[in-house]
């Protein structure tokens, strides 16, 4: 059966209206109307009508359009290779929730033993991360802790992998605020919010955010002689080859071979362009000394939704006491601005995204020196980033691979084992040991030096 989609032609002109791209779509007018059926004609009417948009707009429908999102319709991390575009450290390993359970659990020694506490999870994916890391928490612990878990998920598909994880059989209640809850299979709340404004800013908050930064629509600028200049989506017939001057056409590539333009799966109908004047967005980098110190020429991304974000996490760790604190995982570097890393992924390789919208998931590098950034202004205290290797080793990884290779009940286990071992804090290519990193947010006036951040119980 066919999904189609109802949206109306606002009466706008081309280059009008930059940020108008999602407010456009809710304006009704009955008597002009269209249905479309795939993502990729909503966008190309949305541009036709208004003109340009800018690239948050775009990253934002091609991930959570209700109807043809990315998230919203599927389970990106199925272990079925037909929807499966790829695999993240929890899957990996069993060992890597663990880790992240160990250092909630020397948190909680460190900070007093709160006798309630709060897990969220922030873009739980599986639910494989926060199971690990609970049950690690709970046996360390000795069941001497009350805990509830807190999920933050707007994709209904992986809701339902994330309740057969945490609570098996057990259906989820509706509740009367509209969102959800059930009993895990140790009997303990968890309960799915669509928003962190759901979140109770009460009490201890233990916050995780593991490949959810990354994930949220970034936008691009140049600085050019006449001040700062937003990078806006636009489309054009698919015979145009858009690849030679489409800074987003390869991800992270500077240039582009004479073969690679000839081939027929880099002429895309969508493609990136520089707005020849200011946008809303322009001001964004334009009153930001850490970005307005830059030569003309700097090409930057930026993530707004990161500065909400943030701040509502600083919020819930401020509330509870001097109890608590957020760890982030994420990929980008460590104390730079990041510069063009939009990458799309489809079938476990990096893509243009621009290839086919909303069946291919986008992610952009993680600016953690703008995330430190806005948890210090909001009184937090701020360690690392540090490489996810040299965290993985700190919390004793290499000790617990060891006791699952005794253990291993064949010799090809434990290969696999050793192999997920070695994915997890290798430093070759193809590992995740140095791209991601690992930072931890404390609370206000926190003299804590967390494990794992050259700190020791």
């Amino acid at each position: 059966m066919l999904v189609r989609s109802r949206i109306t032609i606002p009466k706008l002109g081309r280059w009008r209206s930059f940020s108008s791209f999602p407010r456009c779509l809710n304006k009704i007018d009955s008597s002009k109307t269209k249905t479309y059926t795939n993502l990729s004609q909503i966008l190309e009417f949305a541009i036709k009508t208004t003109g340009p948009i800018p690239v948050s707009s775009y990253m934002k429908q091609c991930l959570v359009h209700p109807e043809f999102g990315y998230y919203t319709t599927r389970d990106p991390l199925s272990p079925i290779s037909e929807t499966s575009d790829f695999i993240t450290s929890p899957e990996i390993s069993q060992t890597f929730g663990e880790m992240i359970g160990i250092y909630h659990f020397t948190m909680w020694l460190l900070q007093g033993k709160p006798k309630e506490v709060r897990f969220v999870e922030f873009g739980p994916g599986k639910g494989t991360l926060i199971f690990d890391c609970i049950r690690t928490f709970e046996r360390l612990s000795k069941g001497t802790v009350s805990y509830e878990v807190v999920l933050v998920e707007a994709s209904p598909v992986l809701r339902e992998e994330q309740r057969k994880k945490l609570c098996g059989d057990t259906s989820l209640n509706v509740l009367e605020d509209g969102t959800w809850d059930a009993k895990t299979l140790t009997g303990k709340r968890c309960h799915w919010v669509e928003t962190e404004l759901d979140i109770k800013k009460t009490g201890t908050n233990y916050i995780i955010a593991h490949e959810f930064f990354d994930a949220l629509p970034v936008q691009q600028y140049e600085k050019t002689k006449d001040g700062w200049r937003e990078y806006m989506v636009d489309f054009s017939e698919k015979n145009v080859i858009r690849a030679k001057t489409d800074p987003l056409a390869l991800p992270n590539r500077t240039t582009i071979t004479s073969k690679e333009l000839e081939n027929p799966a880099l002429r895309f109908n969508f493609h990136s362009v520089l707005s020849p004047h200011e946008t809303p967005g322009s001001y964004i980098p334009k009153n930001n000394p850490r970005y307005e110190a830059l030569p003309v020429g700097s090409r930057i991304e930026i993530c707004p939704e990161a500065y909400t974000y943030s701040k509502h996490i600083a919020a819930l760790i401020n509330s509870g006491s001097g109890a608590g604190g957020c760890l982030i995982v994420d990929y980008g570097p460590a104390d730079t601005v990041p510069i063009n890393t939009i990458r799309g992924i489809k079938n476990h390789k990096i893509v243009s995204p621009f290839d086919d919208p909303g069946n291919v998931d986008l992610s952009a590098d993680v600016d953690f020196g703008q995330l430190k950034q806005i948890f210090e202004n909001q009184s937090c205290q701020v360690h690392g980033p540090v490489e996810q290797g040299d965290w993985l080793h700190e919390m004793g990884l290499g000790f617990r691979t060891d006791q699952l290779v005794h253990i291993a009940k064949s010799e090809n286990d434990k290969q696999k084992i050793i192999k997920a071992y070695k994915r997890l804090v290798g430093k070759s290519h193809g590992d995740m040991g140095s791209i991601y990193k690992f930072l931890a947010v404390l609370p206000s006036g926190s003299q804590i030096q967390p494990v794992g951040f050259g700190g020791s119980l």
